[in-house]
């Protein structure tokens, strides 16, 4: 039966993770094309007309962003990027119980023999290879993208290492906490919801922590806080150091977040299908 489950959570997962896994390289290596579209005395020239209170938004200086590195580094921030990690993390997580609750299939899935403990282990083990695959998916889709251009100057592909890093370590965390949500949901449509709300008010004192000096103290109060892979890719001095502590609070709070989900989940009554 563990072969079954395994079966059934790749099977529900492949057709999703194919296209995203295709979009973030076919993605990366666009935006390489088009950073070099655009040389860099003209967006050095452009970066000067922005505000200076939006440079903060950015996460780097402005001087890293007028190197091919710094502009190439902004990728892994792109809304592209950004959707289609939060379309594999919520996607899966809340698929794990609320999602099985919503379809109607989860007794006949536990009707079978196995253990609560196996349903969840499986679907998210599937899922956080998946995060792994797409984040390497980015990565090489840099790689492809550098030897595709042909950029003026060289620059080392495993510079951008810990960004993907980040990368798959923001949708660890984010597929945790959905998992959290959906171990206590009935139904997956509130689970993705309230999930997607979590996200835009993070991401929204995230910003007025970085636009706003006085309010610099709310980055202690959102995960994405520790979500900085342009800033991980710019400083190549300190890269492995900060990131070992931004991956490690967004990995720790993920695998507490899956704890804490499959003790709910063993232990909670499950609703007679409808």
């Amino acid at each position: 039966m563990s072969r079954a489950l395994w079966s059934k959570s790749f099977t529900e997962a492949r057709l999703l993770l194919a296209a995203l896994t295709a979009l973030m390289f076919g993605f990366m290596w666009l935006f390489v094309w088009l950073t070099n579209q655009v040389k860099l005395d003209d967006y050095a020239a452009i970066l000067q007309f922005i505000p200076p209170a939006f440079k903060k938004l950015a996460g780097v200086p402005f001087a890293d962003l007028a190197t091919h590195s710094g502009r190439i580094a902004m990728g892994y921030v792109d809304p592209v990027v950004l959707l289609a990690t939060l379309s594999w993390s919520i996607a899966r997580g809340s698929d794990v119980v609320s999602g099985e609750i919503s379809r109607g299939t989860m007794e006949m899935l536990l009707a079978q023999p196995v253990r609560r403990i196996s349903v969840l282990f499986t679907q998210a083990t599937v899922t956080i290879l998946g995060a792994a695959l797409l984040a390497l998916a980015a990565w090489l889709g840099t790689g492809a993208g550098l030897m595709a251009v042909g950029l003026d100057q060289e620059i080392s592909l495993s510079i951008f290492i810990p960004g993907a890093v980040n990368l798959f370590a923001l949708m660890f965390f984010l597929a945790g906490v959905s998992t959290l949500l959906s171990s206590c949901d009935n139904y997956r449509w509130r689970t993705i919801g309230i999930m997607v709300t979590f996200y835009v008010i993070e991401l929204v004192i995230k910003v007025i922590a970085r636009l706003a000096t006085n309010f610099q103290w709310l980055m202690n109060f959102t995960f994405l806080g520790a979500f900085d892979p342009q800033a991980l890719i710019v400083d190549t001095e300190n890269a492995w150091t900060t990131s070992l502590w931004h991956d490690g609070i967004l990995i720790g709070a993920g695998l507490a977040a899956y704890l804490v989900a499959a003790i709910i989940f063993c232990r909670r009554d499950l609703p007679a299908p409808l």
